[in-house]
């Protein structure tokens, strides 16, 4: 039952954004086996890439409601899911495992994760990330004019932003963390990673 739950978990991520391919050694079967257990690798396989509520979660998959209002929130304060709650109303989608599960393990990131993420990105994941087909990035010849409108923001510009934000966290950056973990630590500040959402409780 675990290898297939874990294959089949696997095989999924493969299919989303950056995607999660094989490798020969198993190193991408252990990196899953510490971020999920089997009960929520199955879980995760039933959620959809789009938000659901989880009323609309238990009508399609048939679980128990209950169930899926313990479980989902463990579940996204694990980094394993994205979750977000608007009033009485929770909310649950997929993640991909880069930018997404990865970069939310940062409270459980520890030496071996880091090693284990470091021989995939090293072995696999690297190669398949910049060799993508078709390409994550390409320019693509429409045959009209475009005019940049893009423009460097001023300040006064990002600190409104901020100010009109109703909800905001910061937090370590997870690739320093992870170099400390390493014995590399760096002489400037960690917690630096700041996000903020123009909801409550985002």
């Amino acid at each position: 039952m675990s290898e297939k739950v874990y294959a089949d978990l696997r095989k999924l991520l493969d299919t989303l954004p950056n995607g999660f391919p094989a490798s020969g050694s198993g190193v991408e079967m252990r990196i899953l086996q510490k971020v999920f257990t089997e009960e929520e690798a199955g879980l995760f396989q039933k959620l959809k890439l789009n938000f659901e509520t989880t009323e609309q979660i238990a009508e399609r998959t048939g679980l128990e409601l209950e169930y899926l209002k313990n479980i989902l929130p463990i579940m996204a304060d694990k980094g394993q899911l994205f979750g977000i709650h608007l009033g009485m109303v929770s909310m649950y989608k997929l993640l991909p495992f880069v930018f997404g599960i990865f970069e939310f393990q940062l409270n459980r990131l520890d030496r071996e994760f880091v090693d284990l993420f470091e021989e995939y990105t090293d072995t696999v994941f690297g190669k398949e990330f910049f060799s993508h087909t078709p390409a994550l990035m390409k320019v693509v010849p429409i045959g009209i004019d475009l005019h940049d409108s893009s423009a460097i923001e001023p300040y006064e510009s990002v600190a409104q932003l901020i100010e009109n934000a109703r909800s905001w966290a910061v937090q370590n950056c997870i690739c320093k963390k992870s170099r400390a973990l390493e014995g590399h630590r760096c002489d400037k500040p960690m917690e630096v990673c700041l996000a903020f959402a123009p909801i409550e409780e985002a």
